[in-house]
């Protein structure tokens, strides 16, 4: 290693090979911090390759230079069901193409999907089975079922810690059992660590199924981990203030380093799809879950249809990405009952390529935001894959950060998530003007959101505090 230069432990669980849009933010910090003299150790899962995001091309993001370590994910629930089997005589479970690593929410995770038993509802196994599930669930696997893959990370952290100098930890989350490596590794080792909230654990809009018992557990564990950190970073100024006002005791520095997009990511992507306004395209690249609906959307289109038909048939909207099933079928009841399904194309999930080839060839970007309680600190990574495009972009968010970026920008407009009127409005006034061949923004202000800018304050952020720790200062 070159004389001078320093080394940061990345703990992550989302990194390619596996698509997911948090693995993009850590990419590139590894990939930039590397002009500011940092060098990365990044300790990761060990993907099986049967994930529905599995994509081995995206192995090519990985940046030269980077020490890649691998922790295998250590599924329970497939371990108790072979055990079982081989006490009845029979064969073992097989693993099954799992959710892993997509963000699902539990009834997707791994725990629910790997282990597949036997079909017959009033089988013993069976009982058996949906016993150990839900004790996983509700016991075990907490924060999340990265929980056992945490502690096999955390012996992989040692080791690299042991033979070779280590100048910072940075743990990023989700998954939030990510954490406890950091934690440990902190007592242990005394190297300063640094935690990065890509999405809130506590009060988070998708972790609403918790029960009551179990959001207070997780807080009083939050904060009693969060007592070792050195640094904790969240992606916007509102989850930052958020999580200062749940854990005011916690003398960690707070930061907010703010996801970014990559100028450069579609320069050379041309548009194939010639502008045509008899034909209307709006895009939406993601998955549709839990509190990400988009409903309202459909509701306004199908409006549309009835009052202004010939308007409404212009449309087609395409959805690229898993869409979970009671979602699914709630837009299936919508579009049956609005005759728009014919205006409706879902793709399901398709790979990084194509998704940024139908980012450019829209003529709108629909952006569907998480709804909730705490939705005005979020900023989603999607948001600048979309800045990036440089389509005009229809936002279904609640006001909040997202809303300012967007309209700062000049990139577009948004609306309440979950108003129709408004999206009929907004929708009417922009079909009956022509598309945008090119969407104007506000490039000054959008370079605060460069990758390399924000990569830049977080390595500012790793000197201040390596040489804060070397002074024996608390930050």
């Amino acid at each position: 290693m070159t004389e001078g230069r320093k080394t940061l432990l990345v703990v992550a669980g989302e990194f390619p090979p596996l698509k997911t849009i948090g693995r993009i933010r850590t990419v590139k910090f590894v990939e930039h911090l590397r002009a500011h003299g940092w060098d990365s150790v990044v300790l990761t899962l060990d993907p099986s390759g049967r994930e529905p995001n599995y994509d081995p091309r995206l192995n090519g993001e990985i940046p030269e230079g980077v020490t890649l370590e691998r922790a295998p994910f250590v599924d329970v629930e497939v371990q108790i069901a072979d055990a079982v089997k081989r006490m009845l005589g029979r064969g073992p479970v097989q693993q099954a193409t799992s959710n892993l690593m997509t963000g699902a929410p539990p009834s997707e995770s791994v725990a629910a999907t790997v282990a597949s038993p036997p079909k017959s509802p009033g089988g013993l196994i069976h009982r058996a089975h949906a016993f150990t599930r839900t004790l996983l669930k509700n016991f075990v696997y907490i924060p999340d079922d990265y929980r056992p893959w945490a502690n096999q990370a955390l012996e992989r952290a040692r080791a690299i810690c042991r033979r070779q100098k280590i100048d910072a930890i940075y743990t990023t989350l989700p998954p939030f059992s990510s954490i406890f490596v950091g934690h440990q590794l902190r007592f242990e080792t005394g190297i300063p660590w640094l935690v990065d909230y890509r999405d809130l654990w506590y009060g988070d809009v998708l972790r609403e199924w918790l029960p009551a018992w179990r959001t207070k557990l997780e807080f009083r564990m939050e904060s009693r981990l969060l007592e070792r950190a050195d640094v904790v970073i969240t992606v916007s100024e509102p989850k930052t203030a958020y999580m200062q006002k749940l854990h005011p005791r916690i003398r960690a520095r707070w930061e907010t380093l703010t996801n970014g997009y990559d100028v450069e990511l579609y320069g050379g992507r041309q548009r194939t799809r010639p502008f045509d306004d008899a034909k209307i395209e709006f895009v939406y690249t993601g998955r549709l879950f839990k509190n990400r609906r988009g409903y309202a959307f459909a509701e306004a289109l199908g409006r549309l249809k009835r009052t202004d038909p010939s308007l409404a048939a212009r449309v087609k909207v395409r959805i690229l990405g898993g869409v979970e099933p009671s979602i699914r079928a709630r837009y299936d009841e919508i579009l049956a009952r609005d005759g728009t399904a014919d205006l409706y194309e879902f793709a399901g999930d398709v790979d990084y390529e194509s998704a940024m080839s139908a980012q450019v060839n829209c003529d709108f970007l629909l952006l569907i935001v998480d709804t909730g309680e705490t939705s005005d600190g979020v900023i989603p990574g999607k948001l600048f894959e979309y800045v990036a495009a440089r389509r005009p972009i229809f936002a279904l968010c609640d006001p909040g950060a997202t809303q300012q970026i967007i309209e700062r920008a000049g990139l577009g407009h948004a609306v309440h998530a979950e108003s129709v009127d408004e999206c009929e409005v907004l929708l009417r006034d922009w079909l009956s003007k022509p598309v945008p061949r090119v969407a104007k923004a506000d490039d000054d202000y959008l370079a605060q959101f460069d990758r390399k800018v924000i990569t830049g304050r977080f390595a500012r952020l790793l000197d201040e505090t390596v040489a804060s720790a070397g002074r024996g200062q608390a930050l």
